[in-house]
């Protein structure tokens, strides 16, 4: 008899039962009706739609709920912008911006769950519907969030004054965009793709729950929701479950095995050599979202010392031996333009990965330094530490057993897996972190990098802001303190590079900040040349997004493609006719 979790939808036209299938750790699962996504016990995803969140997961999750005006997504021909909560109506030779607000759109709470053991009843409530205000709450709320959250930076490109006029008795309301560039279709949707949430939310919350999209939470177990169809989605398939792991390194068995039915994130980034069989499983692909950096101690290494250590890590070197290149154990990779084994392209020679929209244009180009390296001016062995406890648990093994390997680091380095604490005490001359969820549009973000407190179990960032003498918002020097981000750089120590800190980290917050596309061009070279002077890291490689797919579903339903979010057409994924 099959294992089944029970929703119910009541409705005036009567009573739709809808089975879910229920996880099941020791006993192979039927699927059937299910897109069932792997996750880390330990790190629980939270979502907020409008900040970075603290696993790859969260983030992808907010297209699950969440609707904007209008919504990245990709088709078979690339990265596309579809309509959500707004239509474009048109826009004129000011730069006024027409959309219709799209009238009767429901928030998922105007239907009520009700919890009874393994069976939920989501029952037809009070109509709450999208209104004007919703909108307004939202850009209030972002605008507050200021230059922690991306969306801000896409509001203040666009608009002097983000928000809008309206509605009209159409429905329509207007934008007042910015009249210093000619603004395109996509570029006008891209500026009010931001996801839209109900107003009178918390401004601060730790999840936020309410949306229009495909998908609406459940009541949360062990403080995980799973996700049932919304009646007012329209998703093909009926409910999305969370299945928790220890840590990542089973998950292409939990796949084969029929545990789970889609991996978003291949280990390595690379074909797996257990999932070969097409008749079961198929691969799409996207852009890179994952980097691999040593960030640099600059309390316990002078800045001489750590250009020598930059030049010993040799990122080509390291890069070629996490993939195996050229053994019979050889990774092989997969782009989404369809490049195979292209491992040089992922290689980062700066802060901006190679796969960003700041190399990849070149708006920034790294500077290489191939001189070899002064090992008579580094310690006798350099301490860099890692933390495998928060995911990438294979990918940090190895590479702490590259960096240990005398023919790539010359006998001085000593890397080894630690535990959280010594990461929080930044207990270490050079540590090992993988940057996941990295944006590679122009909305890089470097706060992530250079502001994240040094503690992978709780994500925050360290962002403090002052008005200077004319009553201009600006950065703080409090905001890089030495026990405060992984650096330990402190912009008030009286250090040789105290004036280069605070240089840099005006930078950092002028490319975050700033209204002016142009402006951000010109900080992100200013910061690749200032970083690459300081020599703050080796920022090693990124790995290829590679997802792989259970032949549970038609593969021609889903579509992956650039910067679009995998989960941005998940309302559209069907099961395969043919089971």
């Amino acid at each position: 008899m099959k294992n089944r979790r029970l929703i119910i939808i009541l409705g005036a036209a009567g009573v739709v039962v809808v089975g879910v299938a229920l996880y099941l750790i020791f006993h192979r699962p039927d699927l059937s009706g299910s897109i069932v996504l792997p996750y880390i016990a330990h790190q629980k995803p939270a979502i907020d739609p409008h900040l970075p969140g603290p696993t790859p997961l969260s983030d992808k999750l907010d297209e699950v709920q969440f609707d904007g005006l209008f919504d990245l997504s990709a088709n078979p021909s690339g990265v596309v912008y579809r309509d959500g909560l707004g239509e474009l109506v048109g826009v004129d030779q000011d730069n006024l911006v027409t959309v219709h607000l799209k009238q009767n759109r429901r928030w998922s709470d105007s239907y009520q769950i009700t919890a009874k053991d393994d069976q939920y009843t989501i029952a037809k409530g009070r109509d709450h519907f999208v209104t004007a205000a919703d909108l307004q709450f939202t850009i209030r709320r972002i605008m507050t969030l200021g230059s922690l959250s991306p969306d801000y930076i896409l509001l203040i490109q666009a608009m002097e004054s983000p928000g809008f006029e309206g509605p009209d008795d159409k429905g329509n309301i207007r934008f007042r965009f910015r009249q210093n560039r000619i603004w395109k279709e996509a570029d006008i949707k891209e500026s009010l793709s931001f996801k839209i949430i109900p107003d009178g939310s918390a401004m601060n919350a730790l999840n936020y729950t309410v949306g229009t999209a495909a998908y609406m939470p459940l009541p949360p177990k062990d403080g995980v929701s799973n996700y049932a169809r919304t009646p007012d989605g329209g998703a093909a398939i009926p409910s999305l479950l969370l299945a928790p792991f220890i840590d990542n390194s089973t998950y292409t068995t939990e796949l084969r095995n029929g545990s789970i039915n889609v991996l978003l994130e291949s280990p390595y980034g690379a074909v797996s050599p257990i999932l070969s069989d097409s008749r079961k499983f198929f691969i799409k692909s996207n852009i890179s979202t994952v980097m691999f950096a040593v960030l640099f101690n600059t309390s316990r290494l002078t800045r001489d010392q750590r250009v020598q250590l930059r030049r010993l890590l040799d990122s080509r070197t390291i890069t070629d031996r996490f993939f195996n290149v050229g053994s019979p154990q050889q990774r092989h990779i997969l782009d989404y333009k369809g490049n195979r084994d292209n491992y040089a392209d992922y290689v980062n020679r700066s802060v901006f990965p190679t796969s960003s929209y700041y190399v990849d244009e070149k708006v920034v180009e790294p500077a290489r330094d191939d001189a070899p390296p002064d090992l008579s001016l580094l310690r006798d062995t350099v301490r860099i530490k890692a933390c495998a406890n928060y995911g990438f648990r294979e990918e940090y093994s190895d590479l702490v057993d590259i960096l240990n390997d005398p023919q790539v680091t010359r006998g001085k380095v000593k890397a080894t897996i630690v535990g959280n604490d010594e990461i929080q005490r930044t207990g270490y001359d050079a540590v090992l972190v993988a940057f996941s969820g990295y944006r590679s549009n122009f909305l890089f973000d470097l706060y992530d990098i250079f502001l994240r407190q040094p503690d992978l179990q709780t994500y925050r960032i360290n962002l403090e802001t002052t008005e200077d003498a004319k009553g201009v918002q600006t950065v703080s020097p409090a905001s890089l303190r030495s026990g405060n981000n992984f650096f330990a750089l402190d912009a008030a120590a009286d250090t040789p590079d105290r004036a280069d800190v605070n240089q840099f980290l005006q930078y950092v917050y002028g490319f975050m900040s700033t209204r002016n596309i142009g402006d951000k061009q010109e900080f992100a070279r200013r910061i690749d040349g200032l970083e690459h002077g300081l020599s703050l890291g080796a920022w090693l490689f990124s790995v290829p997004s590679l997802a792989y797919f259970s032949t549970q579903f038609d593969s021609t339903s889903i579509s992956l493609y650039g910067v679009a979010s995998q989960l941005s057409t998940i309302g559209q994924w069907r099961e395969s006719p043919e089971r």
